[in-house]
């Protein structure tokens, strides 16, 4: 049967408070080419009078479709859907709710309140034109819904209003009530205990300078209801007060019918929510709350995200500049140490050279933690990784310290960083042995885990899966749960000032997200503490997972270019590798190599550049200019640090083809001849 154009137009009730989200939708019905009707209602209470036609609404045609935002003010959209589908003459409208909600309980309370669809925003253009078109489609050609005279019919009928059953909290949510009149007191506590959303405790005190002796006093909670109309403060000073007071907790305001200005001017100032005395129930009034903590939370996260972006950028910018001039330190000490002949001399050339290496592993834990050291995965055996450096930690531990390993058998293998997961164990043993004073005992597990969903609820990062868990146990002096909230901040430490840079936990956690696990930990004060690291386990067969023998350093003869920005790494990488028998051209830029390739084309047999140059042409840039006109060409990038210039197709491999930055003499020379006589 073929469909017959539509002649009466569509009569959709949008429900929406954001202004940006009204122009979409109706931009999204004009672009779906569907004859409608639209009408807006900005808040809930609004849109109950057009729906109930109460007020100036008493006019208005039943609409056909409902588009309903949860979040709105006055009325909680979850609310607006719950009258809707109790009420016998609108229960046959279709809602579409619209939130920027995803979570499951959402998705799940309103498909439960009887939703008929839902649409997580933000929703791009054509995909929401998309949806629109599909709604009309279904809701009006395919489905017959039944009309308004055969609704009223029906509803005459006294059909009984739906039950929509709520689960109860796990923990009361902790309320401070700011409020003088005894009567909303009484109307807002008891809303609250009869709610079967959350559990509630209520603190309530009637005086701006109460509310400053409680904070004081040291009493802590989830979010405050302050009505801005108290004895002592008024208006928007009284919203001004309290977040000065309580800078982190979730403020909601309480206004009166005939202030709702204050409200808003409330809400542009930081205030979570505003809710009207007098249009309060117990459902909005749990919702406002639950909404204001979970929407505190969020910014919260927010920050925490842009700080440790920040932080990042910072720290890698520090260790790129940081690393060139170690860079120039361990070529120099390098060079010199063999030349000496003074024993004394020589002791405090490699006592040079140590510090510079110290400082090497302090930038790569600042890359770490940035997320700019280059990855090498491949599969590892764990228990082979942490064989492999057992001398190292027993040296590490020292002779008061007993170092137990119990390392499981069958272990499934994990695709990893090789060097990353040695800096986690090494970076774990090292916070042990400072936390284990006198004495003590430090104990390594491995196992093979299968985490169900059961297992995950604790741990924001966890998800279900086969891992390989490491587990490190010291007998140390444990940490409080204050301490525990702070442990993986970069540059937090307990430590003395000389003793910890505050990098160590950081590094560890970034290093674990970047290979898709996750760290819990476990401690008691006064006897010690256990880190768990999960990273997921793979099928892949595990190659040989012992670090290559150190070889002696091989020069050559053939004709180098090298380019570096740095005049001071320049001259030393020259210097190295001419002491080694290569010819070397130098150039500090992009287009100095190109003047010089052109002028030496056929010598150059390897071209050594940094990846990050002045002049806005990349390592890889002038690379791929150089092979076009030379195939053969062996490449070595060179960098203190990697972030924008990694792809599927541009692999780096350390000691392949990237060389990272600090290096020493007999890694430089070693990794060009490599890289020479490769066929």
């Amino acid at each position: 049967m073929s469909l017959q154009p539509r002649t009466r137009p569509i009569e959709i009730l949008l429900i929406e408070d954001s202004p940006t989200d009204r122009l979409i939708a109706v931009e999204a019905l004009a672009d779906a080419k569907i004859l409608n009707s639209l009408n807006v209602a900005e808040n809930g209470v609004e849109a109950m009078e057009y729906l109930q036609r109460k007020g100036k609404y008493t006019s208005v045609s039943r609409p056909d479709l409902i588009l309903l935002d949860l979040n709105l003010p006055k009325m909680d959209g979850r609310e607006v859907l719950k009258a809707i589908k109790s009420d016998p003459l609108l229960a046959f409208i279709p809602v579409v709710v619209m939130t920027t909600s995803k979570a499951d309980e959402d998705v799940v309370r309103a498909y439960g309140l009887h939703a008929n669809s839902y649409i997580s925003k933000p929703v791009d253009f054509p995909r929401f034109t998309e949806i629109i078109r599909a709604i009309e489609n279904y809701w009006f050609e395919i489905v017959t819904l039944p009309s308004e005279w055969a609704v009223q019919n029906y509803a005459e009928k006294a059909v009984a209003p739906i039950s929509v059953h709520k689960a109860d909290s796990e923990r009361p949510m902790e309320v401070i009530l700011v409020e003088d009149n005894p009567v909303d007191v009484l109307l807002i506590q008891d809303a609250l205990k009869h709610s079967a959303e959350v559990k509630f405790h209520v603190t309530h005190v009637n005086r701006m300078a109460a509310f400053r002796e409680q904070l004081e006093n040291g009493g802590t909670y989830d979010v405050a209801l302050v009505d801005l109309g108290l004895p002592d403060s008024q208006g928007l000073d009284t919203y001004r007060q309290a977040r000065d007071l309580a800078s982190c907790l979730p403020i909601i305001v309480l206004t009166g019918l005939d202030d709702e200005v204050t409200g808003m001017g409330a809400l542009r100032e930081g205030a979570q929510d505003y809710l009207v005395k007098g249009q309060l129930s117990e459902y909005s009034l749990s919702r406002a709350l639950r909404y204001a903590l979970e929407k505190k939370e969020v910014e919260e996260r927010l920050r925490h995200a842009q700080k440790m972006e920040a932080m990042g950028q910072l720290s890698a910018g520090v260790a790129h500049d940081f690393n060139n001039i170690l860079s120039v330190i361990l070529g120099r000490i390098g060079m010199l140490i063999p030349q000496l002949q003074n024993e004394e001399q020589v002791d405090s050339a490699k006592e040079i050279e140590l510090a510079a290496e110290r400082a090497a592993n302090l930038t790569r834990q600042l890359l770490t933690f940035s997320r700019q050291q280059v990855m090498q995965l491949k599969p590892l055996d764990l228990n082979q990784v942490v064989g492999n450096i057992t001398k190292m930690l027993r040296r590490l531990l020292g002779e008061n310290i007993l170092l137990e390993l119990q390392l499981g058998s069958n272990l499934s293998s994990v695709e990893a960083d090789l060097g990353m997961i040695e800096q986690v164990i090494l970076n774990l043993a090292v916070n042990a042995r400072d936390a284990i004073q006198g004495g003590g005992k430090l104990s390594i597990h491995t196992e093979s885990v299968e985490v169900g969903p059961e297992d995950i609820s604790g741990h924001k990062d966890a998800y279900p899966g086969r891992f390989v868990r490491f587990s490190m146990v010291d007998t140390g002096v444990g940490m409080s749960k204050k301490v525990q909230t702070r442990i993986f901040e970069p540059f937090f430490t307990t430590k003395d000032v000389d003793k910890g840079t505050g990098l160590g936990l950081a590094t560890i956690l970034s290093i674990v997200q970047q290979h898709r696990g996750w760290v819990e930990v476990d401690s008691i004060e006064g006897k010690g503490t256990t880190f768990f690291v999960y990273l997921p386990a793979s099928d892949v067969e595990v190659g040989e997972g012992v670090r290559a023998e150190p070889q002696k350093s091989q020069g050559g003869s053939e004709t180098i270019l090298v380019v570096e920005d740095e005049a001071s790494l320049l001259q030393m990488a020259k210097l190295i590798l001419e002491k080694g028998g290569y010819h070397v051209l130098g150039a500090s830029s992009g287009d100095e190599a190109i003047l010089v390739w052109e002028a030496h084309a056929d010598e150059i047999d390897l071209v050594l550049t940094d990846m990050i140059m002045p002049g806005g042409m990349t390592g890889r840039q002038l690379a791929e200019k150089l092979q076009k006109r030379k195939p053969a060409l062996k490449t070595l990038f060179t960098s203190g640090y990697s972030e924008d210039f990694l792809s599927e197709d541009f692999v780096l491999e350390e000691g392949v083809n990237f060389l990272q930055k600090p290096y020493e003499m007999k890694t430089l020379l070693n990794t060009i001849r490599s890289q020479l006589d490769k066929g």
